[in-house]
């Protein structure tokens, strides 16, 4: 609640100096992250259409697990929820399918 009113008040320049600012008790680090991947108002919440799950395999293939990078792709959407989903979702999917989700090619038994 502090540090979402004090950002609505003063917005958010400074991370290192915002905590005592702020009356926090903790780092500039940790505010910045709080604040871009849960407070942050334009952040998109809830399910993942299926467009966007086809969209996030499609580009961890290209781009691997460059997260801030795939998240540039899905407006709304923060890097760590995107990541969060791969690990929990999608790369069980692909894993139940057959398909390596590194390689994002069939697995070979042997």
């Amino acid at each position: 609640q502090k540090l979402l009113a004090y950002i609505q008040q003063h917005g958010h320049g400074s991370w290192r100096a915002l905590p005592s600012k702020a009356g926090l008790q903790r780092c500039g680090k940790s505010c910045r992250l709080r604040w871009s991947n849960y407070l942050r108002p334009d952040i998109k919440r809830g399910k993942f259409s299926l467009q966007v799950e086809q969209t996030i395999i499609q580009l961890h293939a290209f781009l691997g697990n460059r997260w801030s990078a795939i998240a540039t792709h899905l407006p709304k959407r923060t890097d760590n929820e995107i990541k969060n989903y791969w690990n929990t979702h999608l790369k069980k999917r692909l894993t139940k399918m057959g398909i390596d989700p590194m390689t994002h090619k069939p697995k070979i038994h042997h």
